[in-house]
């Protein structure tokens, strides 16, 4: 099912509505500041073992995080360097991945699998999320919405595919094709994982 938000002033209570529903392990895809993504609350296990199914994706694959700023992203990680702070303060919301040391109050759901101790976050920048996640009080685990090795980024192709798989697909239009940029983050160090979107932002102030 196709949803439609007003693209400047997104209906509050539409997004309370959706808010509720991923509580209960709804699964929605929206438009983000890249690409699509398949969202789910982060605390839901029903809501993210649908991720995993939808996704076909084996459990140990890590997913990423949503948080609305840094101050919800600082809850789930153990240490952030005075660096990486103010480079995320300066870049988010932002295309970028931030790969750090989680602590112990992880979402257990969405890293029940997980071997190691690190979670990828974001803080997107995207009216529908970005409003959505003032509204919902925790954060989301998200995977970008892909299938047969292709992004997929046209909201009918979106809805041929996985229409009958999630709650409700969000209307943004045909998207670019561009991935986020991921960052590694050290404690004396951010590393390039990979070269994305806004990537000639911070390029003078990472290690390749």
């Amino acid at each position: 099912m196709i949803l439609y938000l007003h693209p400047e002033n997104p209906e509050i209570r539409k997004l309370k509505q959706i808010s509720e529903r991923l509580k209960d392990g709804a699964v929605y895809i929206f438009p983000t500041d890249t690409v699509y993504a398949i969202i789910a609350d982060a605390h839901s296990k029903l809501g993210v073992e649908k991720i995993y199914a939808i996704r076909k994706l084996p459990k140990d694959k890590p997913l990423s995080l949503m948080c609305r700023d840094i101050s919800m992203a600082s809850n789930f990680i153990e240490y952030l360097p005075n660096s990486a702070y103010r480079l995320m303060k300066r870049v988010t919301p932002g295309p970028f991945t931030f790969v750090l040391k989680a602590n112990k109050n992880l979402p257990k759901p969405s890293v029940v699998h997980h071997k190691d101790k690190q979670i990828g976050i974001r803080i997107p920048d995207h009216i529908y999320l970005s409003e959505l996640l003032k509204i919902h009080d925790s954060p989301l685990t998200s995977t970008s919405a892909f299938c047969d090795d292709e992004f997929i980024i046209d909201i009918d192709d979106l809805e041929s595919i996985y229409g009958n798989q999630v709650d409700g697909i969000v209307d943004g239009g045909i998207v670019k094709m561009e991935l986020s940029t991921i960052l590694q983050i050290n404690d004396d160090s951010i590393d390039l994982i990979r070269e994305g979107k806004g990537y000639d932002r911070i390029s003078e102030e990472i290690s390749s």
